[in-house]
């Protein structure tokens, strides 16, 4: 495993003695020669910010006193008198002995226009990188967002309030560029240095390849000659564009480099020791706000987790019976802590997309988690390049289990193509899906939804379904051809377990004794509301009658119905109904409302509660 050393031989000596000197970071702060001020919009209606100053303690005063005083003397800040204030923290750096200084601008970031990120995610940015690719290059800049400058006009809004320790003056400072916390800073420094760097690449066409995350750029190129050029001349365009690198954290050269927590080397990447180790020191957590820290620092790493979603599904449930009150921690949430933690340190390799190769993706449902794997063969055998898991809709939850694969299936395909990039994917599910969809889709799925399913799955090119025996995604990976005869038949199943009356069936029987046709309607006459049902055959009517007159069309549907199957006991009978609902009810949601104490994909109770249940016990 790579150790990320920060020591400064890692600077290749043919690099060093290439590069301007101006280009390492030192005192000097760096400011760009190519970007202009940037003006700050407020939110309509918006009111100055006014917040007191916490109490600092002298020592920490001390600590950031030589700190302010640079930033004065190089014109980082200046003194202003502003009607904005928000207040500053001292943070100690990892070593504990020197500060940093901390500005609380939440206050400021809520009454600032919004602007759209357009930062690359890390999860996509490295399906650029080639298998050809073997030498890599990392650089960070130095304090990033202070290489850009704030318009006069919108300094004052940064304003905080500061108490020299050595005269006990106080006074108002403020930023002339870009400050760190401040919402939009990333997206800001990262669309001018994007555009700058622009240059430097029509400049260097080749077959290297150059990435950025914000302030952290990656070079990656097919030989160590190649890259050693490539990164010569971006920092000497840096150096001469006015920007600074870190000469400590510079990984140049290299086979393996340390990039945004990732390790890089030729074809893979994996979780960095520094990553793994800082989560797993992490102790059980006392209070919800400890728990969702836990696992927003472990959901980054999702994708080297087998089965992710399983483990964490009792963290989150703890996390919702908790409600910001004391944590609910049982032995499940002990047992998926440890399992996570192990699962983490045991994360393997993966291979980076190699998007001039078709992608296999394998999905299977399980706990109302859509779980997958996506893979690309390498030679023989089958190289994860991702793991996925998804936790379904409230809606999806409560269909059948080959239905809910259908719904899987479209979760994993719409995550993979994030990594895919429009190659193809050959889909292994255990399912029959389309058929699934077609034929039974239509009973349990709304027409937008439907509609939604069909153009993920049946009219885009990039997609080939098929059916495996497979339920195993770590079997999946070890088999050659994984597209085995189905162990059960899923219109079959569906039938079977999800009928609210297996009596019934959706489809007319042949010959039947009796052939009955139900209505029900509600409708207002001369300002009075009408209600009433019928059954009837084709020559004759064989019941009807009024209802109360606050009853629904649907409510009289489901009477009507009920009257008939009471009619019908005893004889093969087709029954025919014009309402999709009271079907649906039959063939579809019964059950599912049956199981689920008759209430709603919400949690309140279903409509027509009395007249369902009778349904479902005739």
């Amino acid at each position: 495993m790579l150790q990320n050393s920060s020591k400064e031989e890692q600077i290749p000596e043919v690099v060093d003695n290439a590069v301007t000197p101006l280009v390492w970071a030192s005192e000097v702060p760096g400011r760009s020669k190519l970007a202009e001020p940037v003006k700050v919009t407020l939110k309509p209606g918006a009111k100055p910010v006014r917040q007191k100053q916490y109490p600092i303690k002298w020592e920490a005063r001390k600590g950031l006193e030589e700190l302010i005083t640079k930033f004065l003397e190089y014109g980082l800040l200046v003194e202003c008198e502003s009607e904005y204030n928000t207040p500053v923290l001292p943070g100690k750096k990892s070593g504990g002995k020197e500060y940093r200084l901390v500005q609380d601008l939440r206050a400021i970031n809520q009454i600032v226009q919004d602007i759209h990120p357009v930062v690359a995610k890390p999860y996509t940015l490295l399906t650029s990188l080639k298998e050809e690719h073997k030498w890599f290059t990392v650089l960070d800049l130095k304090d990033a967002f202070f290489c850009i400058p704030l318009d006069t006009k919108s300094q004052s809004i940064f304003a905080f309030e500061w108490e020299s320790p050595a005269t006990g003056r106080k006074m108002q400072l403020t930023w002339t560029v870009l400050p760190q916390g401040f919402k939009n800073s990333p997206t800001l420094f990262g669309n001018q240095l994007a555009k700058e760097l622009e240059m430097w690449k029509k400049q260097n066409p080749g077959e290297g390849i150059l990435l950025q995350y914000v302030d952290d750029i990656l070079i990656a190129a097919e030989s160590k000659g190649t890259c050693f050029e490539m990164t010569i001349s971006l920092l000497n365009f840096l150096g001469q564009g006015g920007y600074r690198v870190s000469r400590n954290k510079a990984q140049i050269g290299k086979a393996a480099v340390i990039y945004l927590g990732f390790e890089i080397s030729q074809g893979q990447r994996q979780l960095g020791n520094e990553r793994k180790e800082a989560i797993c020191q992490i102790p059980e957590p006392n209070s919800p706000k400890e728990l969702r820290a836990f696992l927003g620092m472990i959901g980054w790493c999702r994708l080297w987790i087998l089965n992710y979603g399983l483990y964490v599904k009792p963290l989150y449930e703890a996390l919702k019976e908790s409600k910001d009150r004391y944590l609910i921690w049982t032995p499940e949430c002990h047992k998926s802590f440890k399992e996570l933690k192990k699962a983490l340190m045991t994360a393997p390799a993966l291979g980076l997309p190699d998007l001039t190769k078709p992608f296999e993706l394998f999905v299977h449902e399980r706990q109302h988690l859509a779980l997958g794997v996506l893979a690309q063969r390498l030679g023989s055998w089958k190289r994860p390049v991702g793991y996925f898991s998804k936790q379904l809709g409230n809606v999806s939850k409560g269909w059948p289990g080959c239905l809910r694969a259908v719904a899987a299936t479209v979760l994993l395909i719409q995550e993979a193509r994030k990594l895919t990039m429009g190659q193809k994917i050959v889909v292994y599910v255990p399912h029959m899906v389309i058929t699934v969809l077609e034929q039974k889709g239509g009973h349990w799925l709304s027409p937008s939804r439907m509609l939604k399913y069909q153009v993920v799955l049946l009219e885009q090119d990039d997609v080939e379904l098929k059916a495996t025996a497979i339920v195993n995604p770590a079997m999946f990976l070890t088999t050659e051809n994984p597209t085995e005869k189905l162990e059960h038949d899923c219109l079959v199943t569906i039938e079977q377990v999800y009928s609210s009356r297996p009596d019934l069936t959706d489809e007319p029987l042949k010959d039947p004794d009796l052939e009955l046709f139900t209505d029900g309607s509600s409708f207002v006459q001369e300002g009075r509301r009408i209600a009433g049902y019928a059954v009837v055959t084709i020559d004759k009517v064989l019941e009807s009658g009024t209802l109360p007159a606050n009853t629904s069309a649907q409510k009289a549907e489901l009477v009507a119905l009920k009257q008939a199957l009471r009619m019908a006991e005893g004889r093969r009978v087709n029954i025919w109904t014009d309402s999709k609902y009271a079907f649906g009810v039959i063939h579809a949601h019964g059950a599912i409302w049956k199981e689920g104490g008759l209430l709603s994909a919400q949690g309140s109770p279903i409509k027509y509660k009395e007249e369902v249940l009778q349904l479902l016990q005739d």
